[in-house]
């Protein structure tokens, strides 16, 4: 895979190119933030309104 290749998409009227593993490594990055949220906010909620005694 040629993660130097540039990737042309258009995102609403815009058009953009940019480097494939920039690409995937901005994707990733989104998906791990998303993850992390996801799980603090769980959290947050559990010691919220979790556990009443």
């Amino acid at each position: 895979m040629d993660l130097k290749k540039n990737v042309r998409f258009k995102l609403g009227s815009e058009n953009w190119e940019m480097p494939l593993g920039i690409l995937l490594l901005l994707i990733g990055i989104a998906l791990i933030l998303m993850i992390v949220g996801a799980y603090l906010g769980f959290m947050f909620g559990e010691r919220q309104f979790g556990a009443t005694p």
